[in-house]
């Protein structure tokens, strides 16, 4: 009976130094810490309400903070490990840290965040085009190429008629032509034959104006 006490005691003991190392070894497992600024690149001023976000394969999940008002930011009891931190904020380009070894200690970084260009404002449209109508004088070729035809064309014979809406400005240029209908292989060619001409401008009251016209383009095929 005493021997079975003593065997029992002796497996208890044992049972709370393996509870007591593992709780150890866990202890030691969680000491490192990541702190840090974030700042501007070009200013230096610290940059708050960035997000810092900590990834590593012997982390459950992943790890975020927020900077402060002051750029600072602080993640505690992490795991040892190799981790990857970014720090992203709108507005800014996202940092990234690459790989950086933690193992029970304080690691530091200074994340220094680049702005994003702004984004060029639409480009305003080219004058102030109005539809042809009977009132307007439409605008006259005065030089300028036809459409050549393109070999495709020939080979399957096509021909007919495509229409293609333009503006023609003042200066007698022709631009931003749209294909209202389409003429298999022909389209472009089209295209690139009006807006190489030069036209006498619409005339609105006498004075030239800028105007959207639909040119009507009749193709046949070249004699052979």
């Amino acid at each position: 009976m005493a021997r079975a006490l003593l065997l029992l005691r002796e497996m208890r003991n044992a049972v709370l130094t393996m509870m007591l190392a593992l709780s150890t070894s866990a202890l030691g497992a969680e000491a490192g810490s990541f702190a840090g600024t974030v700042v501007d690149a070009v200013s230096q001023s610290p940059i708050s309400g960035a997000v810092v976000t900590a990834r590593s394969s012997t982390l459950a999940g992943e790890r975020s903070a927020v900077s402060d008002s002051n750029g600072l930011f602080e993640m505690k009891s992490l795991p040892t490990g190799t981790f990857d931190l970014t720090v992203k904020r709108e507005g800014f380009q996202a940092f990234s840290s690459g790989h950086l070894a933690l193992a029970g200690r304080l690691v530091t970084i200074r994340a220094i965040l680049q702005r994003v260009a702004p984004t060029p404002p639409p480009a305003a449209p080219r004058g102030n085009a109005v539809e042809f109508s009977d009132v307007i004088t439409a605008p006259l070729m005065i030089s300028g190429p036809n459409p050549e035809y393109t070999e495709e064309a020939i080979e399957r014979g096509i021909e007919g008629t495509i229409a293609v809406r333009c503006v023609v400005d003042t200066q007698g240029q022709v631009h931003d032509c749209k294909v209202q209908k389409s003429l298999p292989l022909m389209d472009r060619a089209v295209i690139d034959a009006l807006e190489a001409r030069k036209y006498r401008p619409a005339l609105s009251q006498g004075k030239p104006v800028d105007v959207f016209y639909v040119f009507t383009v009749r193709l046949k095929l070249p004699d052979q």
